[in-house]
């Protein structure tokens, strides 16, 4: 598939000409919706997983094999949707998380600083000049939350 060659030509690329790192730089941006995608497909999934899991023990049937991560995903490019496509090493350990974000295994915190360890690693695999940061809906809801706290805090005094 033509997401699978894009990222395999971007990580293969090892020089520094304007073209290259601006394509690296895309298939970079590409790979942080996709993580972004998986670890929600992951948390979504893992609810579903459980609670298909619960039916099948209150009727007494085998449970359902384990949901797995997708390697590609779809998202809205410039010109429409397009195909992005991350190593399923990446992608599985983002579904993890997100499957164990969404059980409560671990916080938000947590997750954000766990992802944002496979996107690190991610971006070294594209030799990107800067990491690319993963979950900023969770960092800005997050944000969000302390503010309200803080807006709480200040009307207490």
């Amino acid at each position: 598939m033509a997401a699978k060659s894009a990222y395999t030509e971007a990580a293969m690329m090892k020089g520094d000409t304007r073209e290259e790192v601006a394509f690296r730089r895309r298939i970079g941006f590409r790979s942080r919706t996709h993580l972004d995608k998986v670890f929600i497909e992951g948390a979504t999934r893992t609810a579903r997983y459980h609670d298909q899991c619960l039916r099948a023990t209150a009727q007494g049937l085998e449970t359902p094999t384990a949901p797995k991560p997708s390697t590609f995903q779809v998202a809205k490019g410039p010109n429409g949707e397009i195909y992005t496509y991350i190593p399923i090493e990446f992608a599985t350990e983002v579904f993890v998380l997100g499957g164990q974000y969404q059980t409560m295994e671990i916080d938000a915190f947590s997750a954000i600083r766990q992802t944002q360890a496979v996107a690190d690693k991610l971006s070294l695999d594209l030799d990107l000049e800067k990491p690319i940061v993963t979950l900023q809906f969770l960092r800005d809801e997050l944000e969000a939350v302390s503010e309200d706290e803080a807006d709480f805090d200040g009307d207490a005094v």
